[in-house]
Formats: structure tokens, C-alpha cells, sequence
């Protein structure tokens, strides 16, 4: 008789055998198994890299219907919290949700008067961004003052900062990179 336990591993057998037949454009650069770019195919969106180890996990949580955290989400929160040298870290589902809760914990009572963020405050923003940067600051009641983001990098043009800063209302920038360059701007 085949046990729930040797069915799932048999699974999950089976999937690690699956991606490294499908996804071997996915993996990791350095990884001999895998599949060299060639002229004529799409450039995957977000440059996604995964393992065999990476969609097993996936199966595995699936298969225990841990749709939302559970065990290797705790496990990644852990080790991200050991890398970090910090004692706690969140998991979330979305950057938007990160935004969300990065701007409502800087409403929190238990933060100083003076730096707490309240209804009618300012939190410059970059204009050509995600909503999601802006929504979180209107969902706490906070107005959104926007700066430039440059044409060519799409950075925000962080020489603007101090025009947008006014002393007594600003009390937070938020910015999201939203297709931004890293490094100098041109």
C-alpha cells in the first residue's frame, strides 16, 4: 500500500525531473545544466532564476496546502533575519503589500509624536512610479508630494528632494524602484 508520504515524495520526484527538462533557461548562470540563450527566443521578464530545490519547495507547499507562509516561508524569514543581523522580518505577498506596511508602521503609536506619520502629513514620491507607492500614502491619510523622475533613467530626480521638503510637513520619502537604472544617471 502506497503511504500519503511515498506518494508525495514520489511527486515531488517527478517535478524536480519536469523542471530540469522545462525550465533550464531558468537557472542560475553558473549552473552547467543550463540552457544557453539563443538568438531568436524571448528574454524571460524579470530575468527569472530558479532551481530543481527552488520548484520542489513550491510542489511541496502546494502538496501540504501551505498557501501563504508556512513552513518554508518561516524558513526563508529566518535566514533572511540571520543575513540581515535583525531580529524579525516580514514575509508579504507583493511589493505592494510591502509598501503597505512599510508606510502603515510609520503611523504606529508606539513611534514618537514628532515622527510618526499623521493625517494631512507630506511623503514625497516619485510621479512616474507604481500606484502602489502612492496608494499607501493616501490610505493613511498622508498627501503625496511628487518629484520628477528622469526621462532617460527613469530614477527619480533626487535633486528635487529638498524643493519638495517642507519643514513641518514632510515627515517621508517613499520610493519604489519602478524600471529604474542603478548607478550614475546620464
Amino acid at each position: 500500500m502506497t503511504t500519503p508520504s511515498d506518494l508525495k515524495q514520489q511527486i515531488l520526484a517527478l517535478t524536480r525531473e519536469y523542471s530540469r527538462q522545462m525550465h533550464a533557461s531558468f537557472r542560475p548562470a553558473a549552473d552547467p545544466e543550463r540552457k544557453p540563450w539563443q538568438e531568436g527566443t524571448t528574454i524571460p521578464y524579470a530575468g527569472r532564476v530558479f532551481t530543481k530545490d527552488e520548484v520542489e519547495s513550491a510542489v511541496s507547499s502546494t502538496l501540504d496546502f501551505w498557501l501563504t507562509l508556512g513552513k518554508e516561508g518561516d524558513a526563508f524569514q529566518q535566514e533572511l533575519e540571520a543575513f540581515l543581523g535583525v531580529r524579525h522580518s516580514l514575509l508579504v505577498n507583493s511589493g505592494s503589500s510591502a509598501n503597505l506596511i512599510a508606510i502603515s508602521a510609520l503611523t504606529s503609536p508606539k513611534l514618537p509624536e514628532a515622527r510618526r506619520i499623521k493625517p494631512g502629513d507630506e511623503v514625497i514620491t516619485v510621479a512616474a512610479g507604481f500606484p502602489t507607492t502612492v496608494a499607501p500614502i493616501v490610505q493613511v491619510g498622508a498627501v503625496p508630494v511628487f518629484i520628477d523622475a528622469n526621462p532617460i533613467t527613469g530614477n527619480a530626480r533626487c535633486d528635487q528632494l529638498e524643493l519638495a521638503y517642507s519643514s513641518g510637513k514632510t515627515k517621508a520619502v517613499m520610493m519604489a524602484h519602478a524600471l529604474g537604472v542603478c548607478g550614475k544617471t546620464v
